[in-house]
């Protein structure tokens, strides 16, 4: 009989409606809601934290939660946001571990609530909901994989240059434009030009033995607008320097944070993929037992 032949009591009729147990029979559904807790949240409440200890798989009734972890920059990274017939906290009861992630209620929400032993018994007995678990789990590693991806791939270059201030960029163009051709150019023609016009221009023009020279040899201004553009020149291109080595620095740390995520990444999958492989040893010794008529092995 299905659920809607017979009457189930409140709770039964509310796990009936959960993808998750969607494939039950009536009577394994009042069973089940004999183990099921009711909790409740209100909004912004968290009903759990990252390394908590994973005590129970939870399945979201009304309102939404967000699954959120903290990255090295310190900020909340948003995983996911699920809305009713949603289930999560599903890694820490399976392998009796920490929590992965934060969980944080982002409306009033109404969750039940599966004890980590009730929920890894319903899994033997159920190999179709078992399946149906590893789904949403892969489903949800894909996600998160392309979130990291995404969020190492950062481009230094660009943060820099939107959180630089007016003189960094000022700095920068001028340590540019110094060190190029073009000004080399420009000053030697204006270095040649100078000594030309106070030497065989304005010599012939104005009274006295130098003419009407405003700096005649050796060049005492000239000398002097030298020595001043040097000494402003020099710490500025320093500036830019340091802006230069501030971002090798970051592009080093960088790559060290996606080599860091990549190795991380793999001994996860490598740490998931055996434990699906246990879990698919027990639900085949399961499966098997069943055909034999023994109800567990």
């Amino acid at each position: 009989m299905s659920a809607e032949e017979i009457k189930l009591s409140d709770e039964a009729d509310s796990l009936s409606r959960v993808p998750l147990f969607k494939r039950l029979e009536p009577h394994e559904l009042e069973h089940l809601a004999e183990d099921v807790d009711q909790v409740n949240y209100a909004a912004g409440e968290t009903i759990f934290n990252e390394h908590d200890l994973g005590d129970g798989l939870y399945v979201v009734e009304t309102g939404s939660v967000r699954i959120w972890v903290m990255d090295e920059d310190v900020t909340e990274v948003t995983l996911a946001e699920l809305k009713p017939g949603d289930f999560f906290g599903e890694l820490a009861v399976l392998d009796r571990g920490e929590r992965s992630s934060s969980a944080t209620a982002l409306t009033d929400t109404h969750l039940h609530k599966l004890s980590s032993d009730a929920f890894q018994e319903f899994l033997i007995e159920h190999p179709d909901a078992s399946i149906d678990v590893i789904c949403e789990i892969a489903q949800r590693m894909r996600q998160t994989n392309l979130l990291v991806s995404k969020r190492a791939a950062r481009n230094i270059n660009v943060e820099m240059e939107q959180n630089a201030t007016i003189g960094q960029r000022v700095a920068d163009k001028v340590a540019s434009f110094g060190g190029s051709w073009t000004f080399i150019i420009i000053y030697l023609s204006f270095l040649v030009a100078w000594m030309a016009f106070n030497t065989f221009v304005l010599i012939h023009y104005g009274r006295g033995e130098n003419g009407a020279q405003f700096d005649p040899y050796p060049y005492i201004l000239l000398n002097l607008m030298l020595s001043m553009t040097a000494a402003l020149q020099a710490p500025i291109i320093m500036m830019s320097q340091n802006r230069a080595a501030e971002k090798d620095r970051l592009a080093a740390e960088q790559d060290f944070k996606v080599n860091l995520k990549s190795e991380l990444m793999l001994e996860e999958l490598i740490r998931k993929q055996r434990m699906r492989d246990a879990q698919m040893d027990e639900l085949n010794r399961t499966l098997a037992a069943l055909k034999q008529g023994n109800p567990k092995p």
